[in-house]
């Protein structure tokens, strides 16, 4: 299976670069393909200006990333993220690269009634940190980042299958509960 993983955290020491690698050290690469971009080593430029607002309507962008990170994708089959959540939602440059991706003629068709085009990619996985812990995300927050990416973004280009896992309280929970927490990551890539 061709897996497609996509990092956004501008520090490569930060615990989401190490679930990240977690989930890299658990793959079988005898039946698996890994694909890694992380947006920040990449210098993405999440900011869609003026221009790029009226070739999003045609379904084109100028940004020449763009074309790459799609024939990276449709080559996919399989999703990760990994991110904090900053703000209820993910940082801006994987916002971006949704905004600038994810473009009308490529991820669903164009007209007053679209469909998904990305249903090749059967499955996605989510994996986020956040300062709160992970119910009162959740519940204090409603859920946003489920709601924003997994029901919304992801659901609507035809990825329907998500698992979002959240790893709340990062900062102030202990060294164990982090190698606890990346073993878990591990073993979840392993089961693939």
């Amino acid at each position: 299976m061709k897996i497609h993983l996509i990092i956004d955290h501008p520090d490569p020491n930060s615990f989401n670069h190490a679930i990240m690698n977690a989930f890299i050290q658990g793959i079988d690469t005898t039946r698996h393909s890994l694909d890694i971009l992380d947006l920040n080593a990449d210098n993405f430029n999440p900011i869609m200006s003026k221009d790029e607002i009226t070739d999003y309507n045609n379904g084109e962008c100028f940004d020449p990333k763009v074309k790459e990170y799609q024939l990276r994708l449709q080559s996919a089959e399989y999703l990760v993220m990994f991110f904090p959540i900053w703000w209820m939602v993910m940082p801006a440059r994987l916002k971006g690269w949704m905004d600038k991706v994810l473009l009308p003629g490529f991820a669903f068709t164009k007209g007053a009634d679209p469909e998904p085009l990305l249903t090749h990619i059967t499955t996605a996985a989510i994996f986020t940190t956040t300062a709160v812990s992970d119910e009162a995300h959740r519940k204090d927050f409603n859920n946003a980042l489920h709601w924003v990416l997994c029901k919304g973004t992801l659901n609507f280009v035809g990825i329907a299958n998500t698992q979002w896992l959240n790893f709340g309280e990062t900062g102030i929970t202990s060294h164990e509960k982090h190698k606890e927490w990346l073993e878990f990551v591990q073993n979840f890539a392993q089961k693939l």
